[in-house]
């Protein structure tokens, strides 16, 4: 009884942290502190990764979190490609709009071909705010963040994760194992009593 005990704690333990698991596919938080190798798209300049903006006001911005973030300029996109998603996967970021930049976050299941953009980000002019986005479906190609305000602006992104969510059949393999471990110790008790 007690080893059917302890096959049922380990189980159960192995469930629970299979249904939590997270795996990052994007994970950018920038603190390498340059454009490195990431995809771009030209605007009215090249995207930068920087430690402090300063906007025509002379009002000056830091990083949401860590050392570094990334300056998009009128015009220009970040583009992360090759990319993966699935229903239920997330998507969040910090974004700061400054001096009229007008951001949006864009989906592109057929890159370079296709693309549609998901929301528009102008909230909260001057300060970080957290965007938070849910797949709703199935798809891998690239996942855009452009600025289309006006003349230099800039849209501001700090800290870009993609998590993806375990399945839902992760948790029902598991009730087929434990199911499995029951069911045979069931039968070797009968079997013992016959």
């Amino acid at each position: 009884m007690l080893k059917l005990m302890q096959a049922l704690l380990v189980c159960v333990m192995t469930m629970g942290w299979m249904s939590n698991i997270q795996a990052s596919l994007i994970n950018d938080d920038f603190e390498d502190g340059d454009l490195g190798d990431r995809f771009f798209e030209l605007g009215m300049g090249e995207p930068s990764i920087v430690k402090a903006y300063t906007d025509r006001s002379g009002r000056v911005y830091t990083a949401a979190s860590g050392d570094y973030f990334a300056a998009i300029p009128t015009g220009a996109a970040l583009i992360w490609t090759d990319v993966q998603w699935r229903k239920g996967d997330k998507i969040e970021f910090q974004y700061l709009v400054a001096d009229g930049a007008s951001g949006s976050f864009q989906l592109h299941p057929e890159w370079p071909h296709t693309g549609e953009t998901i929301a528009s980000l102008v909230d909260g002019i001057g300060s970080w705010q957290t965007f938070s986005y849910e797949f709703t479906g199935d798809e891998d190609g690239a996942i855009a963040l452009q600025n289309f305000g006006g003349f230099d602006s800039f849209f501001l992104i700090d800290g870009i994760s993609i998590i993806k969510v375990a399945a839902p059949s992760t948790f029902g393999l598991g009730l087929i194992g434990l199911a499995g471990l029951l069911s045979r110790k069931r039968f070797t008790i009968s079997a013992k009593n016959k």
